[in-house]
Parts: structure tokens; C-alpha cells; sequence
């Protein structure tokens, strides 16, 4: 099998797994918006915004700066032989970089719990207690590291799934059970303690979960996972991780901290210089909108860093086209209902206008925050360790602007959580702008042919059905003034209907992509869009036809060589004399294809005479194919003879 074949069945195997993330976010989204209004009332904005900030950056910089760096590199070791009653050498090179992560992350606990302790906030109980739940609670969880790396490496995307969501079950009801028995009046003692109790929880149901789903599918003892083993690398005598790998890990490491900036840069700068209460509305807005980048944008970059690590140029410009325009679709929506309706929501579920406020902006921000997700995992993916060093530069250079814009957006002109979301704007705008750099350089250096701004950008009809529901969603508003519980769903069911008019312009004129988005799952499909794509640039014609004609062509296209020849052959033949003889070497090369009728009656039409052609339409033939050949024959004959010079 070729390498390129190989590269398909990859990303549609990761991207079909990719389905179990994204249900596996949904019931996560879902599980903490539910629970998110009792929290907010049970604890306050004050509490759940030092949970969520606080207590938060210090669990994501634990395990983002323990583990990152070498979930990143582990994707670069070969991962396709697999051991029987111990861990093949694969796998064992898998396993021992896996663990790292757990002493680094016991000494980097300990030392950001001595660091956090010396701040502890007067008159909040349970600070110190919660702080070091939450310490012990990030360290249980990196010993899952070793069975997540393994689920990773054989695309068990569907145990990943089933561990997390029982974890976020048993966090959601432990969080609030520990509210609920801590009320006195109008106090809740436990209200900090609550998010560090259900944190724990998460992690010991997390390792246990994985422990259970894991040991059956291994083929050996699953303590051999927590085993360190010396293994050959390269030729070279037994090593632990090796020589790469190790460097590979640092620069990875090292981007990592980088990375946890740019990413935590808004809690680093709220926890510094923000009140609670702006921390705790930050806190609410991220909630309610992480729904779409939790859902959707997490679950596809992952699957496209498993895709884009050893996958052929053509593949990866596929996947990077497909992935950009699906990213301009949902910013149109988010930009045109998510700005125009969040006011209108928020009230329903109890929340004040500066929340919507703060909401309506993370709209616009959620299609930067999507389409740097995946440029991003591409950059990580196929740069060098030389290119990665330039990449950390970028990187740093991005976290200065940014802390600069969001301390200023805090303290001098006082915006509070809209400022650090416009801040954030910002950085996601100039960390794109490196990565299309990147990505344009790479792809010219593999000699492939970039695509064009206009294809990626939505049809426009989409574009004038965006700007049509949300003038008339405007009007609506500004009309019927949303103020009680009645008016603001009138609001939302006239906004429904908008909705759905502009997802049917979708379905209509946005047929290619959403064919070329479901080829991701399909390794034949697959292959159908990338041949479609490279015929279009030598053929133009049957490039765009297959293309348009996508559902209509037999799942076993592309896999045969002769279905291959046979389509080029047709893209290729012209009726240059009589309808008889381009009909007969029609039917010749018809038959050594397995293509549907509906497409080969097309693609005979497409190729005749103008004038035949013509004649053939306006007669409106609609008969199965011979009688069509038949029927064009006659009419051909009846032209040539009312014209001889033809």
C-alpha cells in the first residue's frame, strides 16, 4: 500500500474516531451549562470565579507544563506495531516518555502549592484546603498519562470518550452535593471547597475508568504500563526515550510554556489585576461559549494532529482547505445569531446584560480561536525542530502584545471581561498570521498548488443569506424590543426561522464542501475528492464535475485503477465527428468503469457538439442511457444533413 493510501486511511480513521470526542464534549458542555446556573447561585460570582480562574491556572499549568511537551512528541514515534504479552518496543518507547510526566508533575505541584499558599485570600474558608485538593488532584490525573498515550496511539477515541464522560458525571454531582450540604443561610462555607472536592473526584474516577476500558485491550498486565524499560532505538543501544525524542520533548517543552501563556494569558492577567466578580463573569461567559470550541474545534484539531503528523502534502492541503472554509461557515453564523441574540438569551437563564455583553463579543472571538486551533496543530505537526525554535519566537513575541493589550484593557481603561476578550482577538489574529506564513512556505517547498482565497471563502449566496438574517434579526430586535420572558422568545423563535433559512442556503450552495467534509470519514470517499481535486487542475472540467456530482458517484471510486482511467478518458473525449463514433468510444470506455448512470448520462452530454447538444436539451431527452445515445444519434444525423459543411 502506498504511503499516500496509508495517509488517507489515517486521517478517516482519526477523523471518524473524531465523532466520539465531539459527543464526548457535547455531554461535557451540556453537563457543566446545566449545572453551571445552581453553582453560580449555591457559591456566588466571587467564589466561582476564583474557582474557575484561580484554582483553574493553577490545575491547567500542573498538567499543561507536565504533559504537553510529550503528548506532542509521542505522536512522531512510529506507532503501528503492537506487543502481545509485554509492550512491543513501540510501545514501550510510547510508555516511557508517558511517564515523565508524573514525577515532573509531583515537583512542579509542590512548588506552585508553596508559591500559591503565600497568597491565600482573609475571610475566604477553605482556601488553603481547596488549593491543596486541587494540587493532589492534578497529580492523580497525570497518572493516567501513560493509558491515555496508548488509547491515543491506537485511535481509541471511543474509550477516551466514555473514561471522560463518566469523570465529568462524578465531578458535576460531587461539586454540587458538597454545595448543598455546605449552606448555612445566606452562606456557603464550602463554596471553594466544593470545586476542589469535585476536581478530585474527577481525577480518581478518570484513572480508574481508564485502568478498567484499558486492560482488556492491551494483550498484557496493565502494570507493565507504569514500567520503565530500556529499548533499541535506530540502531543505537538500549535507551529509555532516546536522543531525539529527548530534544524533541524540550523544544516541545519549552513551546509548551509558551503556549500556556497564550492560552492562560487572560487568567494569568484577571488574577493579578481583576476583581472577583469580573473573574467570576469571564469565568460564566467562558462557560457558556467554550459549548462550540469544546464541541467542535477541540475534537477536529486533535484529529487533525493525528492526520497532519505523517500524512502526505496532498492530504494535508485537503484537510487544511476542508477545515478553513467549514471554519468561515461557522463564523458567519456565530458572527451573525451569536452577537445578535446572546442579550437576548442570557436574561431567560438568570444572567445580568454585562454578561451578554461580555457573550455577544466571544461569538466574534470563537472563529479566530477555531481556525488558529488547527493552523496551529498543522505548524506543531511538519515543522522541524529548527522551524519549531522560530515558531516559540513567534510565539513569545505574541504573549508580549498580548499581556501588554489585556493589562491595559484592566487597569487604564477599566473594561473588565469585554477587554480581555478583545484582547484575545488580538492574539488569535496574529498567531493566525504566522501560521498562514508557515503553512504558504511549506506547501510551496512540497511544490503543491495553493488554493485561492475565493475558494475558501463561503458561496455567495451564503454570504448575502448571513447579511439578510442579520439585518432583519436587527430590525426585529430594534422593533419589538425584547424586555419580558414572552417578547425575548418571539425574538428567538423569529431568529429561529432565520436560522433555518440560512442553513438551507447552506445545504444548497455549499454542496461541495459538506461532501468533501463527510469524505474525511470515508478512506473511499477520500480518495474520490483528492483525485477529483488533482484532476481539476489538469482537467478543469472533470475536475468541477466530479466534484459536483460527488453523491451520485459509487463509494468504490478511486479504488480501482481502471474506475480511474476510465474517468480520465471521459473528461478527456469530444464529439469531434459524427455522435456515432463519439458514442461508440463512449460506450468502450464505459464499460471498463463502475460509475452510477446518472453520472455517465451527464458526463456524455457534457462532451457533445454545442449545436447537438442544444437540440438534445430542447428536446428534453430524459430516457435511460442508450436511449439517450439513440435518440442523440438521430438528432445528430438530422443536423449534419440539413448542414454538409459541418
Amino acid at each position: 500500500m502506498s504511503e499516500e493510501r496509508i495517509s488517507r486511511a489515517r486521517s478517516t480513521q482519526a477523523f471518524g474516531g473524531a465523532q466520539h470526542l465531539m459527543g464526548l464534549q457535547l455531554f461535557v458542555r451540556l453537563a457543566t451549562f446545566s449545572t453551571t446556573a445552581i453553582v453560580v447561585h449555591l457559591a456566588g460570582y466571587s467564589a466561582f470565579g476564583v474557582a474557575s480562574v484561580q484554582f483553574e491556572l493553577l490545575l491547567s499549568t500542573i498538567l499543561f507544563l507536565s504533559r504537553e511537551g510529550v503528548r506532542n512528541a509521542v505522536l512522531r514515534i512510529d506507532q503501528t506495531d503492537r506487543g502481545s504479552s509485554q509492550p512491543s518496543d513501540q510501545e514501550q518507547r510510547l510508555i516511557n516518555a508517558a511517564l515523565l510526566p508524573i514525577p515532573v508533575g509531583a515537583l512542579l505541584a509542590c512548588a506552585l502549592y508553596a508559591v500559591y499558599c503565600g497568597g491565600e485570600e482573609a475571610g475566604v474558608p477553605y482556601y488553603g484546603a481547596a488549593m491543596a485538593v486541587y494540587v493532589v488532584a492534578a497529580w492523580v490525573e497525570l497518572c493516567v498519562e501513560p493509558l491515555f498515550v496508548l488509547a491515543r496511539a491506537r485511535v481509541l477515541f471511543a474509550v477516551q470518550a466514555r473514561c471522560e464522560a463518566v469523570a465529568v458525571f462524578v465531578r458535576c454531582m460531587a461539586v454540587a452535593l458538597t454545595l448543598f450540604l455546605g449552606r448555612q443561610g445566606g452562606d456557603n462555607r464550602f463554596r471553594l471547597l466544593a470545586f476542589a472536592v469535585g476536581q478530585l473526584a474527577y481525577a480518581l474516577v478518570i484513572l480508574c475508568a481508564y485502568s478498567l476500558m484499558m486492560a482488556p485491550r492491551l494483550g498484557y498486565a496493565l502494570h507493565k504500563c507504569y514500567l520503565p524499560r530500556r529499548v533499541p532505538i535506530d540502531g543505537q543501544p538500549p535507551q529509555l526515550v532516546g536522543r531525539r525524542t529527548g530534544a524533541i520533548v524540550g523544544v516541545f517543552v519549552g513551546q509548551s510554556l509558551l503556549k500556556h501563556v497564550l492560552t492562560q494569558g487572560d487568567s494569568m492577567a484577571m488574577a493579578r489585576f481583576a476583581t472577583n466578580e469580573d473573574m467570576g463573569f469571564f469565568a460564566l461567559v467562558s462557560s457558556y461559549a467554550s459549548i462550540p470550541a469544546r464541541v467542535l474545534f477541540l475534537p477536529l484539531e486533535e484529529a487533525a494532529r493525528a492526520v497532519f503528523v505523517r500524512c502526505e502534502p496532498s492530504v494535508a492541503l485537503h484537510v487544511l482547505a476542508t477545515l478553513a472554509r467549514g471554519q468561515l461557515l461557522l463564523g458567519c453564523l456565530l458572527l451573525v445569531f451569536g452577537t445578535l441574540y446572546a442579550p437576548v438569551l442570557l436574561p431567560l437563564v438568570g444572567q445580568d446584560a454585562a454578561v451578554a455583553r461580555v457573550l455577544a463579543a466571544y461569538c466574534a472571538y470563537l472563529p479566530l480561536l477555531g481556525l488558529n486551533g488547527f493552523l496551529e496543530a498543522f505548524v506543531h505537526s511538519v515543522a522541524s525542530r529548527g522551524q519549531l525554535v522560530w515558531v516559540n519566537i513567534w510565539m513569545a513575541a505574541c504573549s508580549v502584545v498580548y499581556v501588554a493589550v489585556a493589562v491595559l484593557m484592566l487597569t487604564r481603561w477599566r473594561m473588565g471581561a469585554l477587554g480581555m476578550v478583545l484582547a484575545n482577538m488580538l492574539n488569535m489574529a496574529l498567531r493566525i498570521v504566522y501560521c498562514c506564513h508557515f503553512a504558504r512556505a511549506w506547501l510551496v517547498q512540497k511544490q503543491m498548488q495553493l488554493p485561492r482565497v475565493w475558494d475558501l471563502v463561503p458561496h455567495p449566496a451564503v454570504l448575502l443569506a448571513c447579511l439578510t438574517a442579520g439585518s432583519l434579526s436587527a430590525a426585529a430586535i430594534g422593533y419589538i424590543a425584547p424586555v419580558s420572558a414572552l417578547t425575548r422568545l418571539v425574538t428567538l423563535a423569529a431568529g429561529g426561522v432565520l436560522g433555518l433559512g440560512v442553513l438551507a442556503v447552506i445545504w444548497r450552495f455549499e454542496r461541495t464542501f459538506i461532501s468533501a467534509a463527510l469524505a474525511l470519514r470515508s478512506p473511499a470517499k477520500l480518495n474520490t475528492c483528492l483525485y477529483a481535486q488533482r484532476s481539476a487542475t489538469v482537467l478543469p472540467n472533470s475536475g468541477r464535475m466530479l466534484l459536483q456530482n460527488f453523491p451520485y458517484i459509487r463509494p468504490e471510486f478511486g479504488e480501482t485503477v481502471a474506475d480511474l482511467w476510465a474517468y480520465d478518458q471521459q473528461a478527456v473525449l469530444k464529439q469531434s465527428g459524427s455522435a456515432r463514433s463519439y458514442a461508440a468510444k463512449f460506450r468502450e470506455i464505459a464499460n471498463h468503469a463502475a460509475l452510477e448512470m446518472r453520472y455517465l448520462k451527464m458526463s456524455f452530454l457534457s462532451n457533445l457538439k454545442p449545436e447537438v447538444k442544444k437540440e438534445v436539451h430542447l428536446k428534453g431527452v430524459l430516457s435511460p442511457l442508450n436511449a439517450l445515445i439513440a435518440s442523440t444519434i438521430k438528432i445528430d444525423e438530422i443536423i449534419f444533413t440539413n448542414q454538409p459543411h459541418q
